[in-house]
């Protein structure tokens, strides 16, 4: 029994050993290479509207910036997009360039008729141009059913704290 016993504690040590050592490993590639970026997640909704055309703005709120250099200055804008041809809403968030150049997440949902799409895209870049990123689309029964839109962006925004800024619409 003891030679079963010293023979199955080296195999458990070395299994484990050697599942410690290849997390420290794993863990210092990640902090040598940089972790790899995150992809944008969408749930919910009927689709990607960048195939929807007839598209328009129905409705816009500004995004003001809270801290720092921003403060009370509006850094991007939330709107309320429609299309004809695929009779839905959806969520865009533009973000105005060459304010500040550290990555920003955007968080963003769209809700009408008791449905709800929602888009997760971390670390856009602003660049000097701005960018803009999207919800999944809602088709709805009614085109004149109330929807509502809502963003949160996060970043350190050029300040020393990451802190989130938001809009909210409904029409």
């Amino acid at each position: 029994m003891s030679t079963t016993s010293t023979v199955e504690r080296p195999r458990r040590f070395g299994r484990a050993l050697l599942a410690a050592v290849t997390a420290i490993l794993a863990a210092g590639t990640i902090i040598l290479t940089g972790a790899a970026p995150a992809q944008a997640t969408d749930s919910g909704g009927d689709g990607s509207p960048t195939g929807c055309s007839q598209t328009s703005t129905v409705a816009t709120v500004p995004i003001h910036g809270s801290r720092g250099a921003l403060a009370g200055k509006a850094i991007g804008e939330l709107q309320l997009r429609w299309s004809w041809s695929c009779h839905g809403n959806w969520s865009r968030v533009v973000l105005y360039g060459g304010m500040y150049s550290n990555p920003v997440t955007v968080e963003q949902v769209v809700e009408s008729e008791g449905r709800r799409a929602s888009a997760y895209d971390p670390n856009l870049l602003t660049g000097a141009g701005g960018t803009s990123a999207w919800s999944p689309y809602i088709r709805l029964a009614n085109s004149q059913s109330t929807a509502c839109v809502q963003a949160w962006l996060s970043s350190d925004f050029g300040t020393l704290n990451y802190h989130t800024n938001g809009a909210r619409l409904c029409v």
